[in-house]
């Protein structure tokens, strides 16, 4: 028995069985059978996959961890799940929706939320529209219908530093 008076058992074991046509069964076939990696190599990749999402919340759960520990866990557990987004969204050509949402950067690390707002003024500059975003004051404004020029300059209203400028406090 644990100091909490609770029994956890020094194994764990977890047997699965699915069969086909169910997406489980796919998925494990997959990760079991795939010609580039081992049966080994993908179990520890569905392991890690499980992980990055469940692990702070089962840490919460088992309760030894410290709350920050928790939250330090679980913005790196964040960062890894972006990527995994990230990397489907390139493989299939789909619209990331991490980097669709106006919010979304402040849960990357400084360097990601930077390249975030660096291609969100590319994208506004080379299109000659205007960039509203809610948690930025930034406008490009261009001064006629021809393609921006780089030169015409950016509209400030002291906001617009936004995401870039608590970076570039930290």
């Amino acid at each position: 028995m644990s100091q909490d008076g609770q029994t956890h058992p020094d194994r764990v074991k977890f047997i699965y069985n699915a069969q086909f046509p169910a997406a489980t069964a796919v998925v494990l076939n997959y990760l079991l059978n795939n010609p580039h990696f081992t049966g080994r190599q993908g179990r520890q990749q569905g392991m890690d996959a499980m992980m990055a999402f469940y692990r702070p919340l089962a840490e919460e759960f088992h309760g030894e961890l410290s709350v920050s520990e928790i939250q330090e866990m679980a913005r790196h557990c964040v960062e890894r799940l972006v990527k995994q987004i990230a990397d489907l969204c390139d493989r299939y050509h789909i619209a990331n929706p991490v980097k669709s949402q106006v919010g979304a950067p402040a849960t990357l690390g400084n360097t990601a939320r930077l390249e975030s707002i660096l291609e969100e003024l590319v994208v506004a500059v080379r299109s000659g529209g205007a960039m509203a975003l809610p948690s930025r004051s930034l406008t490009i404004a261009p001064q006629s219908s021809s393609p921006v020029d780089i030169e015409q300059g950016v509209a400030m209203d002291g906001n617009e530093l936004g995401d870039l400028g608590d970076i570039l406090n930290n």
